[in-house]
């Protein structure tokens, strides 16, 4: 007994002096606590914008595990309205391609049918020609084009941007009707997020 005794003691002593496991670093941040400033601050967006930058409050809640959309008014003349939003889900990628395909067939689709509109209304199909009842001329829809930003990016509608981020496992979507700040938009939230900061489930770091 007194030997099994010292035994315990032994194992016991040499346990408790063997240091803690230092605990493992996680990534992530749960889309339900992401803020929008942790890759495009109201100065940045102000500055890249025009204006300055007031944010607007959605009452509409995102799926489960999809941070809320980042929305603005920005003080231009007129005033522009700017959003983007992240989805940072296991599937990203399944939903990114299935989007890239929708845009691009969608802006298609709508050139061709203005252009076919536009040729039947003055048997030429001249872009501008189509003019809604007080004699303004419509805008002509835009065709989807492939961009650089991220991993792989796509501007399509006219107002719209999506990519794939290059070290975050993530899309995005910008939405807004000027073409270059829509890139440059891109460009930022690209830049700012990252594998870290991403409002995804935290999982261990790289």
């Amino acid at each position: 007994m007194l030997a099994s005794g010292g035994c315990d003691k032994t194992t016991s002593t040499e346990a408790d002096s063997k240091p803690a496991a230092a605990p493992r670093k996680l990534a992530g941040v749960v889309p339900e606590q992401w803020k929008c400033e942790s890759v495009a601050t109201l100065d940045q967006l102000s500055q890249l914008l025009g204006g300055a930058a007031h944010p607007l409050d959605s009452a509409i809640a995102p799926p489960r595990g999809v941070p809320h959309p980042c929305s603005y008014v920005i003080d231009t003349n007129p005033q522009e309205q700017w959003t983007f939003d992240l989805y940072c889900r296991d599937d990203y990628k399944q939903q990114a391609d299935a989007l890239f395909t929708q845009y691009r067939q969608d802006s298609a689709d709508l050139v061709a049918r203005y252009e076919a509109a536009a040729k039947g209304s003055n048997g030429k199909g001249s872009a501008g020609a189509l003019k809604n009842d007080a004699g303004v001329a419509f805008i002509a829809p835009e065709a989807a084009a492939d961009v650089a930003v991220g991993a792989k990016g796509l501007d399509h509608h006219g107002r719209g941007l999506i990519f794939v981020d290059d070290d975050a496992p993530c899309y995005v979507r910008v939405v807004g009707l000027d073409p270059q700040k829509r890139m440059d938009l891109a460009k930022l939230v690209a830049k700012n997020l990252t594998f870290d900061n991403a409002p995804m489930q935290p999982r261990p770091a790289k």
